[in-house]
Parts: structure tokens; sequence; C-alpha cells
């Protein structure tokens, strides 16, 4: 299955920037950015790929592929297209594009903040034309192949898998430089000596800004829920408030699409959210009387005693 890349400049041509990664150092991570592209911008390019399928996701079929031309020529690629059928106009695509877009700010963000010593990469799809066999005239996505053993660390709905510290941290992180209003999520990709190369991420927003995996409020609130500082989560990072920090629904590995199935009942939550309150309030009280000089800690005891003897009926 022939795929061209829509050419944005007549002009070819092959910077030393964008030469293949087999070119440069493994241990160098890619070239520039945040981004692994499949080309620069304004590079023609093609690709092959084969017709039995490599891999799925929740709603799309995965192909692997070879460059045929541009900087990454022989190298491998993946195409990604619908599970429901083709598509012949680059907006079915649009949410992803987007949700990358903000991920590689997000990212970029981390990578400045040197919280880790890895930097963090994100493959950058594109939407291609097929032209030729089945896909022809079909709009698909294409990037470039995660090489190596494909790790999923964590999902939409908080799951994080054992060891990925690191991952764990870029999640909280996005929520608390963007100040609670985007978290990202659904890590997956590649883990290497120096760097992470990341693919297919979730973006959770306040607004569905980014499609069906983009789960809103409840899904920020939910990931944070279920989420456990480790290693590289800063003690001063953002959190939700404490009631929003009672899970919305079950953190499963897989990506959840749309709404998932809430774990407790209107009642319930309710229920929980004044217990919660209750608990922060004698927690926060517990703290600020143990951290009272010797001296002033008799005289809260003190007074504390004379208001319950009081108050007990005579």
């Amino acid at each position: 299955m022939p795929v061209k890349r829509k050419t944005v400049s007549n002009v070819k041509r092959k910077p030393a920037a964008a030469l293949p990664a087999r070119k440069r150092r493994k241990e160098d991570g890619p070239a520039c950015g945040v981004f692994v592209q499949n080309a620069p911008r304004g590079t023609d390019v093609q690709a092959r790929f084969s017709n039995e399928r490599f891999a799925e996701g929740g709603f799309r079929h995965v192909y692997k592929g070879v460059y045929l031309s541009g900087p990454r020529e022989g190298e491998e690629c993946v195409m990604k297209e619908f599970k429901t059928g083709s598509v012949h106009e680059a907006t079915f695509f649009e949410a992803d594009v987007q949700a990358v877009k903000k991920a590689g700010q997000l990212i970029q963000k981390f990578n400045d903040a040197n919280i880790v010593s890895k930097r963090v990469y994100l493959n950058e799809p594109e939407v291609w034309s097929g032209s030729g066999g089945r896909i022809a005239g079909h709009k698909v996505l294409v990037e470039p192949m995660i090489q190596g053993t494909y790790f999923r660390f964590n999902s939409n709905t908080g799951y994080a898998e054992p060891d990925t510290a690191t991952m764990q941290a870029l999640s909280h992180f996005s929520y608390h430089i963007s100040n609670g209003q985007y978290l990202l999520c659904d890590l997956q990709g590649g883990r290497y000596d120096g760097f992470y190369i990341l693919t297919d991420p979730v973006i959770h927003s306040k607004g569905k800004e980014f499609g069906g995996t983009d789960l809103g409020q409840e899904g920020i609130e939910n990931f944070m829920a279920h989420h456990r500082c480790g290693r590289f989560c800063d003690p001063n990072w953002k959190l939700p408030p404490a009631k929003k920090l009672i899970p919305r629904f079950e953190a499963v590995a897989g990506t959840t699409f749309g709404e998932a199935a809430a774990l407790f009942t209107k009642e319930q939550r309710k229920d929980l959210e004044i217990k919660v309150n209750k608990e922060v309030r004698i927690s926060i009280r517990k703290l600020w009387e143990g951290a009272l000089p010797s001296d002033k800690k008799q005289i809260v005891v003190d007074r504390s005693k004379r208001v319950t003897a009081k108050a007990v009926p005579s």
C-alpha cells in the first residue's frame, strides 16, 4: 500500500538536522525539539505498508511500513487507519493532531524543568494520502516506528505500571503546570538508555477539547485520585481539592473512550465527600497542634477539656 505525504514545497532537501536516527548516536535521541517527525516540513516523502495488520488500538488498525524516500529512507514507520472504515478528509484526525500538539507543549515544559535526566520525545503523526492499492485516496496517519520493546506506562483512567516513576511524574506535572486545565496521560512508547519516545498520548481537558479519549474534568480528577506520587513528583505540585480525590471510575490498563462506569452512586459520593472533609479538618488540626511549642500545646489541651466539660449535661 503506497502512501504519499502531501508536499508543502516543491523543493526537495535533506538538512543535517533531519538525518536518519541510525546516522546519529543512539544515546543522543532525536535531533532537536520534542517531536520525532517523518521528515522536516516541506520535504517530499513516500512510504509503503504491508496489507497485514501489525497491531491495533481502541479504534484504529496499525500497519507496518518503510519509508521509500526522504531523510528516513529505509527506516520503519507505521500507518494508522480507523477501524470503522476509510476517511477522505484530514479533519477526521483533527483531535489526534491537536492532542499531540498540546502534549508536545507540556512535554517541552517537563524537559525544560530538568526534573529527570532523561529527555522525553513524542512522535508527531501526519495525515497522509494513500496513492495506490486498497487505500488509494484515503487519509491515514503516518509516523516513525517505535523501535525495541513497546511499553504502556499508564492509561487515561489512572492505571500505572510499576517502575515508571518518570512517566507518572510527567502526568502529574502536566496537571500542575497547566493549573489543572489539562492532564497528559495514556503514556506509551519506547524507553531507552537516555530518553523516551512516546506515541498516541491522551489529553484530558476541562472542555473536552481532544476527542473521545478526553474524559474531561471527571477524567482529570479520576486520574489524580488514582495517582500515587513517586520519587520525581514534587510535593509542591498542585493537586485537586481533597473531596475531588475520590475516584469516579476504575483505573484500567487500556484506553477508555466516552464515559466509564461510575464506581459510586451520587449518594455514596456525597457521603464520602462529607467524610473526607471531616478527616481533612481533623488532620489539619493535628498538624498545627503538633507544630506548637510545648507550653502552647498544654493551653490548647486544657481549653479543649474545659469546653468538653461544659458541654456535658448535668
